[in-house]
C-alpha cells in the first residue's frame, strides 16, 4: 500500500514516513508541487498534503487531483494553524480529513487506516451481489436464495471486502487494513487470514471462487 507525503519540511516528512513504513506502508516523499506534478504517475492509495508547501497553494494541489486528474484517492491535509476558513475550503473541494500541527504520528496513522478502510466500503449501494449471493451492507447479512448464511464478524468483513472488490487483485496490506483494521499489519499472520478464508469457503460452498497468490495478492473471481 502506497502513501504519498507532500511536505517540504524534511524532518516532519522523514519521521512520518519512517513511522508509516514501520506499519508496513510504502511511502513516497515529495517536497514541492512541481515535483508532485512530475511524479503524478506514481501509484498512491492515499495522499498526505501539508498546506505550507512554499511553491504552491494546497487548494490547487487538491483541485489538480480531483478536477483535472479525476483522482478519488483519499487526501489528508496537514496545517500549521487552526484556520477554520482554510479547513472548510479544503474539505469543500474534496479533501477527506484535516489535521493541525503539532500532531502525533500515531494519530495520523489511525486516520490513514480509517480513510483507507472507508474507501473500500460501499458508499451508495445497500446490497452487493456475487453469483447467487447477496450481501446486505446495512444489516450485515449474507444470504443465498433468501436464506441467511451465518458468518462471524471477521468472516462478514472479509466477504464484504471481497464482494465489493470482485475480480480485483488486492494486496495483503489492503485486505488487513479493511478487515482486521483494529490490528497492526504485523500482528495479522498468514495463518489468521488463511483460516478465515477457509471457514468462508466452507460456508459459501464452491461458488466462492477465491484465489490466493503466494500470500501477497488475493482476488475473487466473478
Amino acid at each position: 500500500m502506497y502513501i504519498t507525503i507532500i511536505e517540504d519540511q524534511k524532518k516532519i516528512s522523514t519521521n512520518l514516513s519512517k513511522k508509516l513504513q514501520n506499519k508496513w506502508f510504502n511511502t513516497n516523499i515529495i517536497n514541492s508541487y512541481s515535483n508532485f506534478k512530475q511524479n503524478n504517475s506514481y501509484l498512491s492509495d492515499l495522499y498526505i498534503i501539508d498546506t505550507s508547501i512554499k511553491d504552491h497553494n494546497t487548494l490547487e494541489i487538491i483541485h489538480y487531483l480531483r478536477d483535472i486528474k479525476h483522482n478519488i484517492t483519499p487526501i489528508i491535509i496537514i496545517s500549521e494553524s487552526i484556520d477554520i476558513k482554510e479547513a472548510i475550503e479544503c474539505l469543500n473541494i474534496w479533501a477527506d480529513d484535516y489535521i493541525t500541527k503539532p500532531f502525533w504520528n500515531d494519530e495520523v496513522i489511525a486516520r490513514v487506516r480509517a480513510l483507507i478502510r472507508r474507501s473500500y466500503k460501499i458508499a451508495y449501494r445497500s446490497k452487493i451481489k456475487y453469483k447467487d449471493f447477496v450481501f446486505d451492507t446495512v444489516n450485515k447479512i449474507v444470504s443465498k436464495n433468501w436464506t441467511e448464511i451465518k458468518l462471524t464478524w471477521w468472516e462478514l468483513s472479509l466477504v464484504e471486502f471481497l464482494f465489493f472488490n470482485q475480480w480485483k487483485l488486492v494486496t495483503k496490506s489492503k485486505l488487513i487494513c479493511s478487515v482486521w483494521w483494529e490490528h497492526d499489519l504485523l500482528n495479522v499472520s498468514d495463518n489468521t487470514i488463511n483460516a478465515t478464508i477457509s471457514k468462508v469457503r466452507k460456508k459459501l460452498w464452491s461458488e466462492f471462487k477465491f484465489k490466493t497468490i503466494v500470500n501477497k495478492w488475493y482476488f475473487l473471481e466473478k
